[in-house]
């Protein structure tokens, strides 16, 4: 300690330092989890969240059946992630920004809003022929298959 330290600092220092002696396990385990959230790219994710909050909140407040089913799309996350390893989460974090990058470079307002219309089966069958259809409909076939097998226990 330096000659301008006050007894009161070094009395604060010694007990902080007591405090992280006592507790060295949990803040070594804490700090391991920091890390793992850091380098499976979570707390970025979070991170994000947190700095665009008031925007996020704005933005689904202002629709109340946006709101409800996001607060029912929350719950039933939470309960399903705690039957979840580690690898299974980093798997569905991994296709979730995919989706949401996908989404969010081809979607637009006016896509949802004006959608050209299918009309009658040989709409349907000229629509088929898109490439950008058949990969859409490979992954909507892709998830609606992992959605019907069975759990492994």
């Amino acid at each position: 300690m330096s000659a301008q330290t006050s007894p009161q600092a070094e009395q604060k220092l010694a007990e902080l330092l007591k405090t992280l002696a006592e507790h060295a396990d949990e803040l070594q385990s804490l700090l391991d989890q920091l890390l793992e959230l850091k380098r499976s790219g979570v707390l970025d994710a979070m991170m994000i969240v947190v700095n665009r909050f008031e925007e996020l909140i704005h933005y689904l407040f202002q629709d109340p059946a946006v709101f409800r089913l996001l607060s029912i799309g929350v719950d039933g996350t939470l309960g399903a992630m705690s039957k979840l390893e580690t690898p299974d989460i980093l798997n569905v974090k991994a296709t979730m920004q995919e989706l949401i990058v996908r989404l969010g470079k081809n979607a637009s307002p006016d896509l949802i809003a004006n959608p050209k219309p299918v009309k009658g089966i040989w709409g349907l069958l000229s629509a088929l022929n898109d490439p950008d259809v058949q990969r859409g409909l490979g992954v909507a076939f892709a998830l609606l298959k992992m959605l019907g097998k069975q759990p492994q226990q």
